[in-house]
């Protein structure tokens, strides 16, 4: 798949003319070649035809009505080959465009990138459907069209050529307002979808301040702007068609005074026409084409930087953490079995140094912040999920930072607090971390987290699509199923940030309960801790680590991961209190 390529005018779309797209566009030129023969075969059938005598008239007509057949064909060929070539080429951008919003560092909006799948791929594919696709078969055409006309009257091709450039010239002088209008709307296009996205988001908190009437108030004047400046738009663009439209009346004008003054036959004037009626319809495009042009001009503009591949930018974090990182990569093979996991001392936010930490199998870490989203912040830097991330998670020797997205779901699971869940079936939704695992797992797993009635209650049980973030289950049990996610083939590193928040008091037992026998490490954020395990190793992001002094009756699990093929097993630790290096 192509990328997008840099230029020093910026990023470019990726290209048009590569694979299946090339055959079609040859296939297009050869349309317009073809109709250009059958333009040319009309004329000549015309003019014959007013000069035929009785027993050769009905043939001649008969052969016209042949070639205005295979020319409606060709233009319904035409039509087929173009929405091909431009579905082809739009379903690789909206491919593009969202693995670009889903690749780390991405923060664009949800309006924004609705906006940009919606609209803007609306305008890249009306430009290669009717744009590119009409220009490929509309300049052989008129090309040969005229050509074979200078064989036949070269004053009257002549006649044919001058008012078809003279609209060239007024279709370019008229791009650069179409392009300022086309560029005005998508902005304000851009800005209400945002807006409502925002507005959608925060449905419940605008009506609990009684703000309903402002917010519409907002949509109607951000879409009063949309309908001018769509108004704005139509009027250019009306110029530009009405251009192409009267092309067509002063070429046949110029051609039946061109014929008049020079005593031109009138069969040749009648056959000329005839062409010029086969090349009305190739006219009109022109001017579409011109407005499509501008559109697609604008879109580029937006769409060219959000497919750019969201590069992690770890090379300055990497460069910053001196020492420390670098260290804790050397040291990698001396762990063997030791620690499971690992995470050298790191810089948060760029100036913040965060202590290192270190983890045996069956050990519970418990984040200690004062800041909710700050423990959000360093999930994501552990997980490797933000293009600052500063932090090398080395779990059961694996760098997170480095792993495949297929490595990482096996060695971490996550989650959080109030977490949408995507759209689909119950089952996908518990095997999306791990889809090569089978469904009689993901059902023990929907057991381990009690959540197994609850969803055979459903009419269509563990097929019952989830929409809206996870209706119809509620908040408890959307938190259920994301443990059940994060914990499928209980991979070695578990994040667990605030989610006995959604649980609830029964599911927060539960929880404890799993706790208690996880062979992996698991790394939970909450504010009370000491409801989910009797002892734990507390991480604080502000202090020197501390060792909580709460007794463990039992010893911490051996790890031995379920259905976690290519990981090396931990061996079994004492139960002596874990220690976090300073």
């Amino acid at each position: 798949m192509k990328r997008p390529e840099h230029s020093a005018g910026g990023p470019r779309l990726p290209k048009l003319m590569v694979g299946r797209r090339r055959r079609l566009m040859c296939s297009l030129v050869g349309t317009g070649l073809a109709l250009a023969g059958l333009s040319v075969a009309g004329a000549y059938l015309m003019a014959h035809l007013l000069s035929a005598d009785n027993q050769t008239r009905v043939l001649t007509v008969t052969t016209l009505l042949a070639v205005a057949a295979a020319v409606g064909g060709g233009r319904v060929a035409e039509r087929v080959m173009a929405e091909k070539l431009s579905q082809n080429y739009v379903q690789e951008l909206r491919r593009d465009l969202m693995a670009a919003a889903l690749a780390v560092g991405a923060t664009t909006s949800v309006g924004i990138t609705i906006a940009r799948i919606t609209n803007d791929l609306s305008s890249v594919r009306n430009w290669v459907a009717m744009g590119i696709a009409p220009l490929a078969v509309g300049i052989p055409m008129i090309t040969g069209t005229t050509v074979a006309l200078w064989f036949l009257s070269p004053p009257l091709a002549l006649a044919v050529a001058l008012p078809l450039c003279i609209l060239a010239a007024v279709l370019a002088l008229l791009s650069r307002p179409a392009y300022a209008r086309a560029k005005t709307l998508r902005s304000k296009r851009g800005r209400l979808a945002a807006r409502v996205s925002d507005t959608l988001a925060a449905a419940t908190t605008i009506r609990a301040a009684g703000g309903e009437r402002r917010e519409v108030q907002n949509i109607e004047r951000l879409g009063a702007d949309v309908a001018a400046a769509s108004i704005e738009k139509a009027r250019v663009g009306g110029y530009i068609r009405a251009s192409a439209a009267i092309t067509g009346t002063v070429t046949a004008v110029a051609v039946a005074a061109t014929g008049s003054l020079l005593s031109i036959r009138t069969a040749t004037i009648a056959a000329v026409l005839t062409v010029l009626g086969m090349l009305a319809s190739h006219v009109h495009d022109l001017g579409r084409v011109a407005e499509y042009r501008q559109s697609f001009n604008t879109a580029s503009r937006m769409l060219g930087p959000a497919l750019l591949p969201a590069a992690p930018a770890r090379s300055a974090g990497h460069e910053s953490q001196g020492v420390e990182a670098r260290s804790g990569e050397q040291d990698l093979a001396k762990q063997e079995g030791d620690f499971l996991l690992r995470v050298p001392a790191f810089r948060m936010d760029g100036n913040r140094r965060l202590p290192e930490l270190n983890a045996r199998p069956g050990e519970r870490v418990i984040l200690a912040s004062v800041d909710p989203d700050e423990a959000t912040d360093v999930f994501e830097m552990l997980l490797a999920l933000r293009s600052d991330a500063g932090a090398h998670t080395l779990v059961d020797g694996r760098d997170l930072s480095s792993a495949k997205g297929t490595q990482r779901r096996r060695l971490a699971g996550y989650a959080a607090k109030g977490a949408v869940i995507e759209r689909g079936t119950i089952a996908r939704a518990v095997r999306y971390r791990r889809p090569d695992l089978t469904p009689e797992l993901a059902h023990e797993a929907l057991s381990r987290v009690g959540l197994a009635a609850r969803v055979a209650a459903l009419p269509l049980a563990e097929n019952t699509v989830l929409k809206r973030g996870g209706e119809p289950l509620t908040m408890p049990d959307r938190a259920r199923l994301q443990l059940a996610r994060a914990m499928l083939g209980e991979p070695p590193l578990l994040l667990l940030n605030h989610i006995d928040f959604d649980l609830g008091p029964d599911g927060r037992g539960m929880l404890a309960e799993i706790l208690r026998s996880y062979p992996g490490v698991a790394i939970i954020a909450s504010e009370h801790p000491e409801r989910l395990a009797a002892r734990y190793t507390v991480w604080d992001l502000h202090h020197d680590p501390a060792v909580s002094s709460r007794p463990d009756p039992e010893s911490p699990p051996r790890y031995e991961p379920a259905q976690t093929e290519g990981y090396r097993r931990a061996p079994a630790i004492s139960p002596r209190a874990p220690r976090l290096s300073p």
